[in-house]
């Protein structure tokens, strides 16, 4: 299912690109205007890391922790030294960023399906549940880059897989290892492109069992390869055993082993199936080496190294990229998670409850139509030369959030990020199925989808409160003369940045993200703790509130 369009001129492909950006901009342009009010003291660390750049440091992870890339900081120092730092211009290099991410989908659902097809995934990103609403602004600006990492790599694999380009090629590795640095969300795009790949392959049982069976390989280069697949495999069933059954201890030459921890025992076996399938991609180009493009090999390699070139500096200099933490999770968790997943996660992604978790007033009868879609569009798999990147991604992200043991909480649900982006292509397919069939019912589905979701955003527009909090708390501490203080996470951070560091707050609770904070507050004997609740914090202070 290909675009029959013809190819526009260079200008008009500009303007049609810009129109894109413009439509997704203009739609959040309402919230961005009430930025303060979904702010956070995470968000408030990504400001005081890119004022702290304007001052010389080059951070290479978030403050506080050895992973989760931040190019973001580096894109809001470069706004903050233009148009001075504030909450607003902080959003809005995350809103740009996100922009960027619907012109890629635009130019890849395009080039997979069609220009039409294209177009209602961009109203659906426009007029989206808010929970994306929320982090297409939000400074933690790991989603929107993952999106944004993930859709090139996409794009740069569909261009090489149809004209060979090395550019191409290069593109997609160097996208692969940014998305490796900034979050391993980027693992949602290898799976949906390895099942488009999958789906597309011509033979490709035999292809893969050829793959697998290597017969044109040595007996001992066969064997080791076997040997080494067969260990990822073993692996990946002592992963099974562990999560069904809690796993085993054993003892090898005089050491303990502990099999209990199936996240970790798949992350060992995942580990030992990437290195097998490079060897055996390296013994087909070793045989075709006539054939084969070695510059374009090598040049891949390095554009890989120079996307996650900040991971190995960070790595080399002790001050981060290192693994998120893992997960745990047994059959019997993710039985309990599946309760508050289908009551809070699933309607917070479609927009029924706000990203705090709020019933937004939409009327349940609306999943309806969002179902017909979603149904629409999966019954076009059956057609000969689809590619259900998309559709497996959807798929896919749920489960792995479940099966990772990533799944805390409702607020959980920023792991699904990536498929919501996604499911706006798997909506807009189904719409177009529907459109071939009757216009009428296509049109009637579109609006009802688009209104549906504008509805949401209103619904949650209307509950943005303004944080008279936080102006108290500064407007106390001002009065009062305090320079250094204790409080909660969620307060402390949040009240630095707004006060532009004339006040420095530490956490008295959660994580402690940088100690020259810690040591300045620590230094100043008289730094008072506040209060959660202003109106007790300006009491404590002898102020008013």
């Amino acid at each position: 299912m290909r675009s029959s369009n013809p190819r526009r001129s260079p200008l008009g492909r500009l303007l049609q690109l810009a129109l894109v950006a413009a439509v997704v901009v203009a739609a959040r342009t309402p919230f961005l205007l009430r930025a303060d009010r979904f702010f956070n003291s995470d968000e408030a660390v990504e400001g005081l890391m890119a004022r702290h750049v304007l001052l010389g440091e080059h951070p290479v992870v978030f403050w506080g922790q050895r992973y989760k890339g931040v190019p973001e900081v580096y894109l809001a120092a470069a706004a903050f030294a233009a148009a001075g730092p504030s909450v607003v211009v902080l959003k809005a290099v995350t809103l740009a960023c996100f922009a960027a991410f619907a012109v890629a989908q635009f130019v890849l659902v395009e080039r997979l399906f069609s220009r039409r097809i294209a177009w209602i995934a961009t109203a659906l990103l426009a007029a989206s549940p808010p929970a994306l609403v929320l982090w297409s602004l939000s400074a933690s600006a790991e989603v929107v880059f993952t999106m944004l990492a993930g859709t090139v790599l996409c794009l740069g694999v569909d261009v090489w897989r149809r004209t060979g380009a090395r550019w191409a090629l290069c593109l997609a590795c160097a996208s692969l290892g940014f998305g490796l640095w900034v979050q391993q969300f980027i693992v949602y795009y290898i799976v949906g492109i390895a099942a488009g790949v999958l789906w597309d392959l011509p033979r490709r049982g035999a292809l893969v069992r050829h793959f697998v069976a290597a017969p044109e390989l040595t007996p001992g280069g066969r064997l080791g390869l076997h040997v080494l697949l067969a260990g990822a495999l073993a692996l990946a069933g002592l992963g099974v055993f562990a999560f069904v059954a809690g796993g085993f201890d054993t003892t090898v030459a005089g050491v303990y082993i502990g099999m209990h921890h199936p996240q970790k025992i798949w992350r060992m076996s995942l580990a030992a199936l990437v290195l097998w399938a490079l060897l055996r991609s390296a013994s087909v180009l070793l045989r075709v080496r006539e054939r084969a493009d070695w510059f374009g090999v090598g040049l891949a390699g390095a554009s890989f190294l120079l996307g996650y070139a900040p991971a190995i500096v960070g790595t080399l200099t002790a001050r981060g990229s290192g693994m998120p933490p893992i997960g745990r999770a047994a059959l019997g968790d993710v039985a309990d998670a599946l309760p508050p997943f289908t009551r809070a996660l699933l309607p917070i992604v479609l927009g029924f409850r706000s990203p705090d978790t709020e019933w937004l007033g939409a009327p349940a009868w609306l999943g309806v139509p969002i179902a017909i879609a979603a149904v629409a569009s999966f019954a076009g798999l059956r057609r000969r030369g689809f590619t259900p990147v998309f559709h497996a991604m959807v798929v896919a992200v749920p489960v792995i959030l479940l099966l990772s043991g990533s799944f805390i909480d409702a607020q959980s649900y920023r792991y699904l990020m990536p498929a919501v982006g996604a499911l706006s292509v798997v909506l807009a397919i189904g719409i177009s199925n529907v459109l071939q069939r009757s216009r009428l019912a296509g049109l009637a589905l579109l609006a009802v989808l688009v209104g549906t979701f504008t509805f949401e955003q209103r619904a949650w527009y209307g509950r943005l409160l303004p944080d008279h909090q936080t102006a108290t708390l500064l407007a106390c501490l001002d009065r009062s003369g305090v320079r250094a203080a204790y409080a909660d996470y969620w307060v402390s951070y949040k009240v630095t940045f707004l006060a532009g560091e004339r006040v420095i707050v530490v956490p008295n609770t959660g994580v402690d993200r940088f100690l020259p904070y810690r040591r300045y507050v620590a230094g100043q004997p008289a730094a008072p703790t506040l209060a959660v609740d202003p109106g007790a914090a300006c009491h404590a202070l002898g102020q008013a509130p």
